[in-house]
């Protein structure tokens, strides 16, 4: 795959006026009188010092006006959509630094707004409206720029309007998002292409971070993730710092960003270029496993049925390679035996956050493999989750359930601890958007045994 830099997609302010004309047409539809008021994040400094981190903003703030720089606040007349934009009040001699300050109406042209003023103006501007109520949100409201304003504040509203529009992608949305899962499978291709025998896990980071970076993606949605060998059983692990090993399987958890929307990939693969018999029996049952929900996604699905589909499958696949005895995939997944090697969800909503706020509408329920999932609502078009399902071999919990007779009577000990020395761990995980005939998968990284070892082959030639 190729992609055509000149060419590559950008960001379309008409997305934010729609944005917000969805969000309106919720607030007036829940009987909201009022306004919304959002403040994006401040300049962000490392501690005791003046120098600037990269700056990221807010992703609901971005959502609903895409003002991309610190200091800004925005206002939403809920009857009418008319919208104000507040921007810091720069001093002019900010230019022999930054290069030339846009003026208030380019800023005005540049997002689409109705009106922008200057941030420091904010609280005169909201006594002088005095709307009704404002919505807005509590985490991230930045009460110094609102100082001497008494008026009700209600922080349910906005969090539930804005939270569910952000669930359905709209097409200017989804140009992003596939961009950034076409950079992050490039990235993908290099670490199968790259990854050697002796280097370190931080070296395999590098190799991402260049394609990144180099393909206007400069943030990720959140810090790689490199492991290998016993540490592919730490799910999230820090800091990438080990030296890869002959023989060891190599985990990679990574996505990037463009325009504040977030890939989400992880692919598992042996150091170097083959698998072995017990890392391709793992590998199946992980894979076979994500295929039969991908296969299964579709609108009007809930998401803890296929959490649930994921687990039988698992736990079929987990049966066939040795792992478990006595038992049926249901007994199993019943026992908690399984979530002892499969301990967390199978994915979570994606889009400008990496987690995308989704969560649940209805009482959470004490089920494993349900209880752990970030998402509990019903599939529709338009809804970017990701499906990631993993096994480990993690010390604390698989000698916990050793000393649990409900448990390790399923479990073949001796498999299970060679397990922990040949796989460690494996995780595989694509996006997928739900269409309304079903889904399409955003990610096209390689995953297939075949496919993997084909592609690191040749690599070696």
């Amino acid at each position: 795959m190729t992609v055509d830099l000149d060419n590559r997609p950008r960001a379309n302010p008409q997305m934010w006026v729609d944005n917000r004309k969805r969000m309106v047409k919720r607030f007036a539809d829940a009987g909201c009188k009022g306004a919304l008021l959002l403040t994006g994040f401040g300049e962000m400094s490392r501690p005791l010092s003046d120098f600037e981190t990269h700056f990221r903003q807010e992703s609901y703030f971005y959502w609903v006006c895409g003002a991309d720089v610190a200091d800004c606040a925005v206002y939403v007349d809920i009857a009418t959509g008319h919208t104000t934009l507040f921007y810091p009040d720069l001093p002019a001699d900010l230019a022999i630094w930054a290069g030339p300050l846009p003026t208030l109406d380019q800023i005005k042209a540049k997002f689409l707004v109705d009106d922008v003023r200057t941030t420091p103006t904010l609280p005169a501007f909201l006594n002088e409206k005095k709307p009704e109520k404002i919505y807005s949100l509590e985490p991230t409201l930045r009460r110094e720029l609102i100082k001497g304003v008494d008026i009700p504040f209600d922080f349910q509203a906005a969090l539930e309007a804005i939270g569910e529009e952000r669930q359905l992608k709209s097409e200017e949305e989804l140009k992003l998002i596939q961009y950034a899962c076409d950079i992050n499978a490039l990235s993908f291709d290099d670490v199968f292409r790259q990854t050697k025998v002796g280097m370190y896990d931080m070296e395999v980071e590098g190799v991402i971070q260049k394609r990144c970076i180099s393909h206007y993606c400069r943030l990720h949605a959140f810090a790689p993730i490199v492991s290998s060998g016993h540490s592919c059983a730490t799910l999230h692990r820090q800091p990438n710092c080990e030296k890869i090993l002959d023989g060891q399987l190599v985990l990679v958890d990574a996505g990037c960003e463009y325009l504040c929307y977030a890939a989400d990939n992880t692919r598992t693969f042996p150091a170097n270029g083959k698998f072995t018999a017990d890392q391709r029996a793992v590998y199946q049952a992980v894979l076979d496993t994500q295929k039969a929900v991908i296969a299964a996604a579709k609108p009007g699905v809930p998401w803890p049925d296929m959490a649930r589909l994921s687990a039988r499958v698992m736990a079929e696949g987990l049966i066939k390679a040795g792992l478990f005895q006595n038992g049926t995939a249901e007994e199993i997944v019943n026992s908690g035996a399984l979530a002892v090697f499969y301990p967390h969800g199978l994915g979570h909503g994606m889009g400008l956050d990496c987690h995308e706020c989704s969560g649940w509408k209805t009482p959470r329920p004490d089920e494993n493999h349900v209880r752990c999932l970030r998402m509990g609502r019903t599939l529709e078009p338009g809804i970017v989750v990701t499906v990631e399902p993993g096994c480990y071999f993690i010390p604390l919990l698989y000698e916990a359930a050793f000393n649990d007779p409900a448990k390790s009577k399923y479990i073949n000990k001796e498999v299970c601890l060679r397990f922990r020395d040949t796989v460690g761990g494996i995780r595989i995980e694509d996006d997928i958007l739900i269409t309304k005939d079903g889904n399409r998968n955003l990610s096209s990284i390689p995953k297939e045994i075949d496919e993997i070892e084909a592609i690191m082959a040749q690599a070696r030639q």
